[in-house]
């Protein structure tokens, strides 16, 4: 399991951040920054990822994002985050964390098809039964490479991975599809592994060896038919007294894949438009 093979990685805080740092895009790829983006459920814990990734640029618990409950969606647009300083390589995409529908989800493929091309601006409000027009303000007729995304993660909640919603499963089976058609690379992140254990609550070096957490991730896997070394465990940031190295080593390591697919994207992406 690529987590038990990461506990190592608990004695090698600073040669991750510094990995983290030195990913950048390749003189070839013709980008400044790469482009991911996060999918999932509402409530699985996406905006507090997107803060995790805050804190470890500025060092200390930061907030850029607010997080929702499982009974409402704060977020109602698809949003570009820019991390400055030592996070500046890269842009994280959001989309609104609703739920999948049992109904028509093809303009919510397409919608995602179009947001993967780069044809959808930050700060379009994201409708998951209606496909962007191509007469509106947010629509970018002509995205460039760097306009695309590079990396998708698909963010899950851990104490829901030993039964996932069968509308959940179903719409990341169909979005994955989408995916794969392009291409891009996927990772998955198990959130709020630290409800899920109490020796991940109590002690985060836990994470990478706990059995509750390793059957997770393969449930997770078989459900979602991700590879079990592409799916990751992070704790619950929100609920984060305060934020040291030891809570930071799980969102390096995500970092740390991240950047390296997107990187390996770029590279080796074609370029020409579609």
């Amino acid at each position: 399991m690529a987590c038990a093979l990461l506990k190592g990685a608990w004695t090698t805080a600073e040669k991750l951040q510094n990995d983290v740092h030195d990913i950048k895009p390749t003189a070839e790829s013709g980008l400044k920054k790469f482009k991911a983006l996060t999918i999932g459920l509402r409530g699985h814990g996406m905006s507090s990822l997107i803060n995790s990734f805050a804190s470890i640029r500025d060092g200390q618990k930061a907030i850029v994002c607010n997080a929702a409950q499982m009974e409402e969606t704060v977020t109602t647009h698809y949003r570009n985050f820019v991390y400055p300083g030592t996070l500046g390589q890269f842009v994280l995409g959001h989309i609104s964390g609703l739920p999948f529908l049992k109904r028509d989800m093809h303009p919510f493929l397409e919608n995602i098809k179009l947001i993967l091309q780069g044809h959808i601006k930050s700060g379009y409000k994201f409708n998951p039964e209606k496909r962007i027009s191509s007469d509106d303000e947010y629509y970018e007729s002509t995205p460039t490479f760097s306009d695309r995304i590079h990396c998708v993660m698909i963010v899950v909640d851990s104490t829901m991975a030993y039964e996932l919603p069968a509308n959940f499963v179903y719409g990341v089976k169909a979005i994955m599809q989408t995916i794969h058609s392009m291409n891009i690379p996927v990772i998955a992140v198990l959130t709020k592994t630290d409800k899920l254990s109490q020796h991940v609550k109590y002690s985060v070096e836990s994470i990478f060896r706990c059995r509750k957490i390793q059957q997770a991730v393969q449930n997770v896997s078989k459900q979602l038919e991700i590879p079990v070394p592409k799916i990751y465990p992070v704790v619950n940031f929100e609920e984060i007294g305060h934020f040291t190295w030891r809570e930071s080593i799980p969102i390096l390591i995500v970092l740390r894949s991240l950047l390296l697919m997107a990187k390996m994207h770029s590279h080796n992406a074609d370029k020409v438009e579609e």
